[in-house]
Parts: structure tokens; C-alpha cells; sequence
């Protein structure tokens, strides 16, 4: 199998603002000529399993699922929340029956930045920190890191016609839907280091009869039962850190804020050009989805047209690829493939044939082709017209020189 170009699998790195990629021709790492923009800075999850601020323009390498690293590209999004971190200050947060403290422990960033959050002292009632917000349309993701202390649940919900609420287990990283209002749209918990968790609430806030209203509250446990029936002691509590509400159908990537909104903008990476065969080779990634319900997003090695080029997407929840010449447009579409999880597909092509392989297995039949591919010149981040930038992560991107064999190419995506 010969390669013009691998990127990822343990092998990526990032040198001032280019992106570190094996050339086979070349025999050694070099900076990979990418247009690679974001006009912001970002957050990202480094080798430690910690937090941690990429500036902008530099492409953001992701550790949080894989060891070896996988590069993170994300549309542009907003913390609505002004004071993410910050949770004592009382102009933006509101309290109910419950206290607030720094605290000395280790927060996700690495260093002393949480909160504790303490119910007072008393039988029932509803035990929360709160904002409310109004005029808002569409779906939002609503998201906090928290960490056990001496209660081991967190509640994250809206109230007022009708209630939503999730209830978040911070021992064993499970939840548990408490009432689906119907604002609810979906919820998750993500585990982070040192006991920390990201939980999530996705939800639109415009189909409750009070908009806005956004609460994270203590919880005595997640079977679904609880909400306004918490007992303090004054002292004990739960921690906090990162609170994120963002106008999309998942979380994305913390966000910073102290004392304004801030924005993530959109990643576009492409115009590189390796060693590109027309006439035959083969595009391969190990990506996956940020999300299930994402927009189409791809990636392509083309000659900057839509007329010329082969493609590998995620859309309508399916990973697919994609051969288009002048006289000719297949495409092969999966099914029962879990896009969040990372996948491996290779499209191989000749003059005259078209095939696609996903983790091991090739989807559908061989294609035939009438019309070869002419002028492939870029490898880009998008569908080869600079639109669709694709939006994931990716452990691996390699062109090949060669068209591979069917045993190749099983071997080369099995999971």
C-alpha cells in the first residue's frame, strides 16, 4: 500500500500554526500545508485529560477520547452564560435556599477554579443557583461540570409549564430523565478527570410557558422522583465549574466567559496538497460525529470543483462516500453505523470503478465508472468548494497513490 499522505493514528502534532504529517515521498514529518482559520481562541482537552486554551489560528488537537489524539474541528458557537465560571457573582446568578464558596480543588482546567455549591440548612424545598433568560427561539444545550462532594447528584432543569429536569449521578456517571417536559430534546454525562463530569441538557426553551428559566440544583438521588424535596445541612454541597448555554442541539467545546458572551468561531481546514493520483488512489478517514442530528459536513480531495472529486460525509445521521466525475455521481451510504463513534472509511477509485469500505466490510457493490477523474490537486476539510467544512474529530486522514485491493482496504478499516 502506498500512501502520498497519513495524518493522525499517533501522528499528529501541531508546529507554530500548521498541522505535523508524515510524507511518504518525503520520508519525514513536515508541516502540512493547510489553510487552517479560526478567529478565536479555543478550548480543547490535552494529553493530562485537562482543559486547556488554544489560541487562534492554531488547529486544536482533542485527547479526550483517544490517546494518540484526534484533530477537533466545530462550528461557531456562543456561551450565552456571562459569567461561566464565576458562580458567586450575584448580578448574574440567583440563589435559592443555597450558598455558594470557592473551593481548593483541583478544577478541570487543572487549576483552582470551581465553586461549591451548598443547599442551606433546612427540610425541602428547591436547592438551586439560577439566570433567567427571555426571548429565546430554537433548540439550546444547556451544560456544567460537576464533581461529588459530600452529595453525589446534581440536577440541571427548567420549570414553569411544563418542568424539564435531568438528574446527573456523579459517583457512577449515569442520569436520569426526571420530567420531559416538552422542551426536552436529549441529556448526557461525560466523564472528565478527576472526578469531574460534564453534564448536559438539550432542550427549547420556547415551547415552556416561562422562558428561560435554567436551574442547576441539588438532587437526592436520580430515580425520578425528585425535585423541590432537598435537605441541607449548610455545609455539605456538590462542585461546579464551566457553566456553558449555547443555541445548539449538543454541547460543544467549553467556553469561557468572564463578564460578556463569548464565541468560538467556525474551523475550516483545507487547500493542502499532497501527492494526488487522478487516475486511481484511494481517501481514507477514522472520524466521528459531534453529534447525530450535525449538519452534512465532509471531507474531500478534488480538483476545488464539484465536478471532480471524492468524498467522504457524515449526513442524516449515516456515513457515506462519493465519487463524482464530469459524466458520473455514486454514492455509497451506510446503515446501522453509530456516526458519534469513530468509524473508518476508505473510497477507492479507478478510471473505471468506485467502492467504499467501512469498519472491515464493503458497502454495497462495486460501481462502474465511465468517466475518469481528472485534475485532483486538494485534500480539504470540506466538499472541495470550500463549502460543508467538516465538523468531528478525525484520528486519521491518508491519501493513497494506488487503488487497494479489497483485502487491503478490509484490512486497512477494520475497527
Amino acid at each position: 500500500m502506498e500512501a502520498s499522505l497519513k495524518l493522525g493514528n499517533g501522528d499528529w502534532g501541531v508546529k507554530n500554526d500548521s498541522l505535523l504529517a508524515y510524507d511518504d515521498f518525503g520520508g519525514k514529518f513536515r508541516p502540512l500545508p493547510f489553510d487552517f482559520t479560526r478567529a478565536s481562541s479555543a478550548t480543547v482537552v490535552n494529553k493530562q485529560g485537562l482543559i486547556e486554551t488554544v489560541q487562534s489560528g492554531i488547529p486544536r488537537i482533542d485527547f479526550s477520547d483517544d490517546a494518540n489524539g484526534a484533530l477537533k474541528l466545530e462550528p461557531q458557537s456562543t456561551n450565552l452564560i456571562t459569567y461561566s465560571e464565576n458562580f458567586g457573582n450575584g448580578g448574574f446568578w440567583s440563589k435559592t435556599n443555597t450558598t455558594v464558596a470557592t473551593s481548593t480543588i483541583v478544577s478541570p482546567d487543572g487549576l483552582q477554579g470551581s465553586y461549591k455549591l451548598v443547599p442551606d440548612n433546612g427540610i425541602g424545598g428547591n436547592r438551586s443557583i439560577a439566570h433567567n433568560y427571555t426571548s429565546l427561539t430554537g433548540i439550546h444545550t444547556h451544560t456544567c461540570f460537576a464533581k461529588k462532594g459530600e452529595y453525589n447528584y446534581l440536577m440541571l432543569r427548567t420549570r414553569n409549564g411544563p418542568n424539564t429536569g435531568v438528574m446527573f449521578d456523579l459517583v457512577n456517571g449515569t442520569l436520569s430523565v426526571n420530567s420531559a417536559g416538552a422542551s426536552y430534546v436529549d441529556s448526557k454525562i461525560e466523564e472528565y478527570t478527576n472526578g469531574w463530569y460534564r453534564c448536559s441538557i438539550t432542550l427549547d426553551p420556547s415551547l415552556a410557558n416561562t422562558v428561560g428559566q435554567l436551574y442547576i440544583s441539588m438532587s437526592v438521588g436520580i430515580t425520578g422522583t425528585e425535585t423541590n424535596s432537598f435537605n441541607g445541612d449548610g455545609t455539605s454541597g456538590v462542585y461546579i465549574y464551566g457553566a456553558q448555554f449555547e443555541q445548539q442541539s449538543y454541547a460543544t467545546s467549553y467556553i469561557p466567559t468572564s463578564g460578556a458572551t463569548a464565541t468560538r468561531n467556525q474551523e475550516s481546514c483545507n487547500n493542502a496538497t499532497p501527492v494526488i493520483n487522478s487516475l486511481e488512489g484511494v481517501l481514507y478517514a477514522e472520524i466521528s460525529a459531534l453529534a447525530e442530528d450535525q449538519p452534512v459536513t465532509t471531507i474531500s480531495i478534488s480538483n476545488q470543483s464539484l465536478s471532480n472529486r471524492v468524498l467522504i460525509a457524515v449526513s442524516g445521521g449515516e456515513l457515506r462516500g462519493q465519487f463524482v466525475s464530469s459524466t458520473d455521481n455514486t454514492t455509497k451510504n451506510t446503515s446501522g453505523v453509530v456516526i458519534e463513534n469513530f468509524n473508518k472509511i476508505a473510497c477507492s477509485y479507478t478510471s473505471t470503478t468506485f467502492k467504499v469500505f467501512v469498519n472491515g466490510l464493503q458497502i454495497g457493490t462495486t460501481s462502474t465508472i465511465s468517466t475518469a477523474l481528472v485534475g485532483l490537486t486538494e485534500l480539504a476539510f470540506d466538499r472541495g468548494d470550500g463549502v460543508l467544512d467538516f465538523v468531528g474529530k478525525t484520528k486519521s486522514v491518508q491519501v493513497y497513490t494506488t487503488a487497494l485491493t479489497d483485502a487491503e482496504l478490509t484490512t486497512l478499516t477494520t475497527i
